[in-house]
């Protein structure tokens, strides 16, 4: 019985609706700040990624450019040198059976697509 009552006697207290504690001027001023604290912190963190790329990125990508000219050159050199040991031309390149082996034709020819004659074995010509 004394479940019953006291049941009865919490149900009976008149309740009162819960209301925020926070005032709709006190949330504005709160928006209002997070926002400028926001604004700045973008400012700060679009000027770091602006100086990585200046200070940073293009000077790597200069060093990066040299590097690949240098190695090209040193490659024309090498295949200059290999054209005048064989009277202007590149070696044969061996052929080898696991080398361009085609298990069916490509629409454009016997070629690769992007075919280069200078440096590619013409497959077609074998033809």
């Amino acid at each position: 019985m004394s479940m019953f009552v006291r049941r009865a006697a919490v149900r009976a207290i008149p309740r009162t609706r819960g209301m925020a504690n926070t005032t709709a001027e006190l949330m504005k001023t709160n928006y209002h700040e997070k926002q400028a604290a926001l604004s700045a912190h973008a400012a700060e963190t679009s000027e770091l990624w602006r100086r990585i790329s200046i200070y940073g990125c293009l000077p790597g990508i200069v060093v990066a450019a040299l590097w690949v000219r240098n190695v090209e050159n040193e490659h024309a050199e090498h295949q200059h040198h290999i054209m005048e040991e064989n009277g202007g031309h590149l070696p044969e390149i061996p052929a080898y059976e696991y080398m361009n082996k085609r298990a069916k034709p490509f629409p454009w020819g016997k070629n690769s697509l992007f075919f280069n004659p200078h440096v590619q074995k013409d497959l077609g010509a074998e033809e």
